[in-house]
């Protein structure tokens, strides 16, 4: 499914100037709100001390921490020791910055040294990242991997989940070859075609550790989806990850209050460029022009003057038509609906995550609604999913996930009854 650019409305010239009178006023009362008096400016400006200072943390001295002047360009790096040098004004913010930690802000009032001790960043620290079996800090992984969480896949409207990872996961190349309702799902290559075929090249899926696809899964149902580029990431799965792992991970249920959540999206689908065609004088003519760079004679064109003329001025449209088939079949748009009811919560023994989800998508040919058999392009997916934790025992767990989807596809019978794609 693409997306067709459509061009800006005209704003009316005193709307305009309204924007413009707001947009100044705002700047003015900015300016006004942090202005400094020129003589204080003056004297912070020349008031320059060069500060020694010591950075340290828990254990002690922070090598390589990045001491600044904040919106400057001046800054130091701490030595092996924690120490720095540097020249700051009087009344000015200095930064101190290092992975892991927190950003700490000092403003300098003209001490001669400075004792700095950085905060741990828990959160960052703590953060997980799903691997092959499991899932460990992210600070210890090593291999080369990608991951999306569930708020990056909801930004993309589309029916199915290959073409939400289109452009959001580095590595990732998808090719989608149909905008056909129900079948558009695209083909998907983790750093490209490494086998002899594109069909030995397909990655590995795995959705809550069972290899199955993912395309047709209902985007609220998922928690992160974990992409695994190189063999450190995949050695776990032996020639299988030869291709690189596709790992999904729904969402599970926590401790406390039942939390239900209700979403709903309309979209309309529009096509992304229509070629335009040239209508009947314009073929007959360049057929005719053709033929006579070709030296075919004028009496024997595949056109007289007469039947150009007609289609030129349409005098005979139901002999000579001049017909725009684009504009016949094809509609300027067709609206595209998802909606989901979602509930989770449970005790410290059950939790639980239960979601049902409705997609609907028209096509985009024309259809005559007089005709009974002329239903056109439809696809509805009815997508449904349980997943519970069960602590049996202090130290035996249990995990139950359900979940799938029924899906109802309409096409015309086309190709003598036989199915075929519509590319």
């Amino acid at each position: 499914m693409k997306k067709k650019r459509v061009c800006s409305m005209k704003i009316p010239c005193r709307i305009w100037l309204l924007v413009v009178a707001l947009s100044v006023g705002q700047a003015a009362f900015s300016l006004e709100g942090t202005s400094i008096p020129m003589s204080d400016k003056s004297a912070q400006q020349q008031k320059i001390v060069e500060v020694s200072g010591t950075v340290t943390d828990n254990l002690g001295p922070v090598i390589g921490a990045t001491v600044a002047v904040k919106g400057t360009t001046t800054g130091v790096i701490t030595d092996v020791d924690g120490n720095f040098k540097l020249k700051v004004p009087v009344g000015a913010t200095i930064v101190v910055s290092y992975i892991g930690y927190q950003n700490k802000e000092i403003v300098y009032k003209g001490e001669k040294n400075l004792t700095i001790r950085l905060s741990e960043n828990v959160q960052e620290l703590q953060e997980v990242q799903v691997i092959a079996y499991g899932s460990q800090k992210k600070v210890t992984v090593t291999g080369a991997l990608s991951s999306i969480n569930n708020e990056e896949l909801l930004k993309s409207p589309v029916a199915s989940m290959a073409n939400a990872l289109t452009g959001k996961v580095t590595g990732l190349a998808s090719v989608q070859s149909s905008g056909q309702p129900g079948a558009d799902d695209a083909t998907l290559y983790v750093r490209g075609v490494g086998s002899l075929s594109t069909a030995l090249s397909q990655p590995l899926m795995l959705v809550d550790g069972v290899e199955r696809s993912f395309f047709q899964l209902d985007p609220n149902e998922v928690e992160s989806i974990t992409v695994l580029k190189d063999a450190s990431a995949t050695a776990v799965f032996g020639v299988r990850g030869a291709n690189g792992v596709i790992l999904v991970t729904t969402k599970r249920g926590t401790q406390g209050k039942a939390k239900v959540n209700f979403s709903t999206t309309f979209a309309w689908q529009m096509p992304s460029r229509v070629p335009e065609f040239a209508n009947s004088y314009e073929y007959a003519t360049a057929y005719n022009n053709a033929q006579l760079h070709d030296g075919v004679s004028e009496d024997q064109l595949a056109f007289s003057p007469e039947i150009v003329e007609k289609f030129r001025t349409n005098s005979d449209p139901l002999v000579y038509p001049s017909t725009d088939w684009t504009d016949m079949l094809i509609k300027n748009s067709a609206m595209q609906t998802q909606h989901n009811f979602n509930i989770s919560g449970g005790s410290e023994r059950v939790k639980y995550f239960a979601s049902l989800g409705v997609f609907t998508q028209n096509g985009l040919f024309k259809t005559f609604e007089e005709n009974e058999n002329d239903k056109g392009f439809k696809y509805n997916r009815y997508n449904y999913r349980i997943n519970m934790d069960v602590a049996v025992t202090k130290t035996t767990s249990m995990q139950v996930n359900l979940g799938g989807y029924l899906n109802d596809k309409q096409e015309p019978n086309y190709n003598n009854g036989t199915y075929t794609d519509l590319k």
